[in-house]
């Protein structure tokens, strides 16, 4: 008899545990877990593949891609399907809480005569990530330290996809074979920075499953012109940090945001060089100049990729910012707009300096300075500011100069 109840009360027990786990089955939301998974990447690399539920795609075509926009002397900014996109979803991880701070207004001034864009944003010094320690621009990655495949699922704000075949060019013209992304796994993520500088900053991490360091790739640098382009907003900027030039995390990504003031950048005088390089030198700190306008997207992107490529093998640290502006020779106000292309070899720099009113990054170099420290913030004046990039950023002249016969030898040899 006690064994027949003890046979009963095992078999009740086991249909409670069922029914107690089909239950939980039911109720899990798929959107709360997330299962790493490992796979194999090129030359035997290991990647990271984190399966978030319910992402979000923003998928385009060549057809959405917009390279004029409106002035900044006329109507109000324009906003693509792009823009309501990325402010609709950002907005919201915001108000949820996903960021480290509040991005309150920001105090804005417009410094000397040159107009260098000052904003006042101290918690963005105060309660940013610790930046990784980096030594050498050409750092390898490190699985063990933060990096993009460590993210929570909420700061992910949606996949981008490209449909369509891209062209294949031949490599012995400098220009590298592109896979076709829409049916591929490779995800390109656009993700919230958790310590924003300005509205709507975001970062573009491309293949973030391939764990790259912090080097740009031609599929980063075509997404990250995609972006740009995407975009009708005229104050809607791109930029890239290299190591040694302020990049905080050794995985690759490019910074993007929107800040609603021209920067001397987009309207400032361009000098010829060769083809399609120009140099500009409003600021202390010169840089080489390209725009879509007389080129083409191919173009621009073997360019300057081989560039970077060169700046990469001699440990030249550098800044590339991708924003929109007046044609080269046009003036401030004119309606002839296109992208420009700003690339910055520049002094490396490892460690931050503290007593410093801004660190010399893509954004202060082409204009916009994001103030940490507030008790310096009134008492700003041109000449302190770039004073301020030739200490953190501007190279020696002779250095500088070689450098340049470096990059008109490869204009020559990719531009003709």
């Amino acid at each position: 008899m006690r064994t027949q109840r003890k046979i009963r009360c095992g078999r009740l027990l086991l249909i409670l545990s069922f029914v107690v786990g089909i239950m939980i089955c039911i109720n899990l939301p798929s959107s709360s877990v997330s299962f790493p998974t490992l796979s194999h990447g090129p030359r035997g690399t290991t990647r990271m593949s984190l399966a978030y539920g319910k992402m979000h795609t923003f998928e385009y075509s060549d057809a959405d891609l917009f390279e004029n926009s409106t002035g900044w002397t006329g109507r109000d900014a324009e906003l693509s399907e792009f823009d309501l996109e990325l402010r609709t979803r950002w907005s919201k991880a915001m108000d949820e809480g996903h960021f480290r701070y509040k991005l309150d207004k920001l105090k804005t001034r417009i410094i000397g005569k040159k107009g260098y864009v000052a904003q006042l944003n101290v918690k963005r010094a105060q309660e940013r990530r610790k930046p990784a320690e980096i030594t050498h621009v050409n750092q390898p990655f490190n699985p063990a330290g933060f990096n993009f495949t460590k993210i929570q699922p909420d700061e992910i704000l949606f996949k981008m996809v490209k449909s369509g075949t891209k062209r294949s060019h031949d490599q012995a013209n400098g220009y590298l074979p592109e896979r076709d992304y829409s049916k591929s796994k490779v995800r390109d993520l656009m993700i919230i920075n958790a310590s924003p500088l300005e509205y709507g900053h975001v970062l573009i991490v491309p293949d973030v499953d391939a764990m790259q360091p912090q080097i740009l790739t031609q599929h980063g640098l075509r997404l990250a012109i995609d972006a740009v382009l995407l975009s009708r907003h005229r104050g809607f900027r791109v930029g890239f940090n290299s190591l040694c030039a302020f990049a905080s995390v050794n995985h690759q990504h490019v910074h993007a945001y929107y800040v609603e003031t021209e920067l001397m950048v987009e309207h400032c005088p361009a000098a010829h060089i060769h083809g399609i390089l120009h140099e500009i030198s409003i600021t202390p700190a010169k840089g080489f100049a390209f725009q879509l306008h007389g080129s083409t997207i191919d173009q621009i992107v073997c360019v300057i990729i081989n560039i970077i490529q060169h700046f990469q093998q001699n440990e030249i640290a550098h800044n590339l910012f991708i924003t929109r502006g007046t044609v080269f020779g046009e003036p401030r106000d004119s309606t002839l707009r296109t992208i420009r292309f700003l690339l910055f070899p520049r002094k490396k720099f490892i460690g931050t300096k503290e007593e410093a009113a801004f660190n010399v990054a893509v954004a202060e170099l082409s204009g916009h300075l994001p103030i940490k420290i507030e008790e310096m913030f009134d008492g700003l004046d041109e000449e302190k500011i770039e004073q301020t990039i030739k200490d953190q950023a501007v190279l020696e002249e002779t250095e500088y100069n070689q450098i340049k016969q470096d990059v008109l030898k490869i204009c020559q040899k990719y531009c003709s």
